[in-house]
């Protein structure tokens, strides 16, 4: 039997599901508002953003069981700009990353050779659509070494060296359980 890629397309749950209806809606009133884009544009690149954070958060609660099972995995520049304009909107997105990954998600800005040779969108892909969402090509497919962030970024990967809080907070990752 052959499926073809709208059969396929067709099967794959909305993005837009995931969150409640209004907060998407907050999520993609203030991306337009930045980017000018079009409303359609806007409510797919909103969607494509959860499917990324819907993918890192499964990766975060396997490797919590099995630390052998992290993965990096990296958005496009598209959904990254996305990803941005959400983590501004903390009362909707650390319900989010609460409800992906049972933690924060966190954005750690980095452009690296993994990135330019396209090798973690490579790596990426396969565990958006292990989300069973409807993955975008669009998003996707054309993006191999972008980044947010410029060629001069570098935190080692996500793993930079954090200082210590004084006592303030707690040192290292930062992870709030419900």
């Amino acid at each position: 039997m052959t499926v073809t890629a709208d059969r396929a397309a067709q099967a794959a749950k909305n993005p837009r599901e995931l969150i409640p209806a209004w907060a998407f809606d907050l999520l993609a009133s203030d991306f337009r508002k930045k980017h000018h884009t079009s409303h359609r544009y806007t409510e797919r690149v909103i969607g494509q953003m959860l499917v990324f954070l819907k993918a890192a958060g499964q990766i975060r609660r396997d490797a919590r069981k099995d630390p052998a099972a992290y993965v990096r995995i990296v958005p496009t520049r598209p959904v990254d700009e996305a990803w941005h304009e959400a983590l501004q909107r903390t009362e909707v997105y650390l319900p989010i990353s609460l409800a992906f990954a049972d933690s924060v998600i966190h954005h750690r800005p980095v452009m690296d050779d993994d990135i330019r040779s396209g090798a973690a969108l490579a790596r990426t892909i396969p565990y958006l659509h292990r989300t069973g969402l409807y993955v975008d090509p669009e998003f996707w497919d054309a993006e191999t070494g972008s980044s947010c962030c410029p060629p001069e970024c570098n935190d080692m990967g996500g793993k930079a060296v954090t200082g210590s809080w004084g006592g303030l907070a707690p040192d290292g990752p930062f992870t709030i359980r419900v």
